[in-house]
């Protein structure tokens, strides 16, 4: 189909498989389970990582990110299937309701199209609960149908997949009114109308909208309904962001780092300023990297997400403030479409503006007065040394971005900037992103292209994928947040909604002569001047030297 620019809001983290109640996988038995364990092996030897242990303590809740007790449900097939007998550690566990429909004008269950695209699209290490939220005879009707689903599926796998798959997806047998345990209370009345998830953390998470780019229907839309058919398929993106999840926080976990906490929890509308204390300018100077934890919720954790989290993509900024009051911008990202979000980004060149440590200001901005948006905000600072052999020391500006046209160009000219004889390595460093569509569908939907040059060589900075169908559902991995309640699918011109900004990076040490570097730099649209009208560049770009 071609593609529509919609651009309105719907309103409304490592895998592995069964075991025994014993903590042994079935299929792959360890012969001496008194010298191994067998959690962590079957969890090794699926390539799934590091298992995390599963918690019989608690505190349990029955909202977002509360920890999820443990459960039983029984299954179409006369089993009963207890959530703790077979956490393995590495998997997530997802539940999805058949009250689920296709489309506003279609009523018909989402359950019985697209589950071979589901197993096909998802993590290995991911279990699937189909619950029924209906009632008696209609229940009954949409287990049995489901369970032939199933059937039919895994009679298209290998034997070997087939099998595989046979344990991890699962037809609920009783309707969820009659389940007696959290599960009930969440997919009936809570944060689960949309589906809910436990994560490998053994946290409750909630589920986004499975509306799908492929299936835009124009009778909707200009009936003034969503146009995007619902796809089960999309499930598979939630698994997706959980994998990321949890590899990101086994990276997380294996650095000895020197947190800096600004937000821990405080519902913010649209901005909010910080005085902090940095460790001191003589610990500053041992750290090799600087990253930024950026953990977005929506404000109520017992309601579903869409019109309890901001609507809007918006742009979000950190920035410190300098000795003469101005902000520097340290990182980007855009805010989500009616979904939580959390973002860890390497900032590390930025560092070079901290420094001095000690006390300092900072600023957290995502949403213009007009429109705020209330959201609970946690975000620290990470300081670590990770023996990299150096640390940035300096970082100048270089160029900025402005509004994308035919004079964009203009009274740009090449800045030379001083590099110590010290140094270890030089490295141009740009946030870049674009926003506005009235020509050409730029800059936010158009490929606006960004040339820098130094000394004799140049690089360019372009975004292909702007203007793609679904160049954003490849970045689940890159931390942006799948089945939002808006059109997030769509490629941008350097950003996804609810992702960071990712930066653009070169090294560029050879290109220094003399202890000089010369940067200049240029903004085009297809390779030439931009028309007038092609919307704004967002751009801070630095030339960093590390030593």
């Amino acid at each position: 189909m071609s593609l529509r620019l919609v651009s309105f809001s719907l309103l409304g983290l490592l895998g592995c498989g069964d075991k025994e109640a014993d903590g042994v996988d079935s299929a792959n038995p360890v012969e001496d389970d008194t010298a191994v364990d067998p959690l962590t092996t079957f969890c090794a030897d699926n390539g799934f990582g590091v298992a995390v242990p599963w918690d019989a303590v608690g505190p349990y809740g029955d909202v977002r990110h509360a920890l999820a007790e443990d459960f039983e449900v029984p299954l179409a097939d006369g089993t009963a299937w207890v959530f703790s007998e077979h956490w393995t550690g590495c998997e997530s566990y997802l539940f999805i309701p058949d009250t689920l429909t296709r489309s506003p004008t279609d009523d018909r269950s989402i359950w019985l199209r697209d589950l071979d695209d589901l197993v096909a699209g998802s993590p290995r290490n991911t279990h699937y609960f189909f619950v029924s939220a209906q009632r008696d005879e209609a229940a009954e009707a949409s287990i049995a149908g489901m369970v032939e689903e199933v059937e039919d599926v895994l009679a298209d796998l290998s034997p070997e997949e087939a099998t595989w798959w046979s344990e991890r997806l699962h037809v609920v047998g009783v309707p969820a009114k009659d389940l007696g345990n959290w599960v009930e209370s969440v997919i009936l009345r809570g944060i689960g109308t949309e589906g809910i998830a436990v994560d490998r953390f053994q946290q409750i998470r909630g589920m986004g909208s499975f509306a799908d780019v492929t299936r835009y229907d124009a009778a909707l839309s200009a009936a003034g309904q969503w146009p995007f058919e619902s796809n089960l398929a999309y499930a598979a993106h939630e698994a997706r962001f959980f994998e990321m999840e949890a590899a990101r926080q086994a990276r997380l976990d294996a650095v000895d780092a020197t947190t800096v906490p600004l937000w821990t929890g405080e519902v913010i509308s649209q901005y909010a300023d910080m005085e902090v204390e940095l460790p001191s300018a003589a610990d500053m100077a041992t750290f090799d990297t600087f990253e930024i934890d950026v953990d977005m919720r929506c404000p109520e954790a017992e309601a579903a997400e869409p019109g309890n989290c901001g609507a809007w993509d918006y742009i979000a900024h950190l920035s410190v403030q300098d000795a003469d009051g101005s902000w520097v911008e340290l990182s980007r990202f855009i805010t989500t479409y009616h979904r939580e979000a959390r973002w860890v980004v390497d900032a590390t060149p930025m560092m070079a503006h901290l420094l001095g440590g000690g006390p300092r200001t900072f600023r957290w901005e995502w949403a213009p007065e007009w429109n705020v948006q209330p959201t609970e905000t946690r975000l620290s600072l990470r300081f670590s040394d990770q023996a990299k052999g150096y640390k940035p020391r300096a970082a100048t500006l270089v160029a900025t971005g402005g509004s994308l046209g035919s004079t964009y160009n203009d009274g740009r000219v090449p800045v030379d900037v001083p590099v110590s004889a010290t140094a270890a390595k030089v490295e141009l460093w740009a946030i870049i992103s674009g926003h506005g569509a009235s020509t050409n569908q730029c800059a936010e939907f158009c490929d606006h292209q960004h040339e820098f040059t130094v000394g004799g060589e140049s690089w360019l900075s372009s975004y292909p994928e702007a203007s793609t169908e679904d160049g954003c559902v490849d970045r689940i991995e890159d931390q942006m947040t799948p089945n939002q309640s808006g059109t997030w699918w769509y490629g941008r011109g350097g950003w996804c909604p609810g992702a960071p900004v990712w930066p653009f990076a070169v090294d560029v040490t050879a290109e220094v002569v003399g202890g000089t570097a010369t940067v200049g730099y240029r903004g085009l649209y297809d390779g030439d001047t931009a028309p007038d009208g092609s919307g704004d560049i967002s751009m801070n770009a630095w030339l960093v030297v590390y030593e």
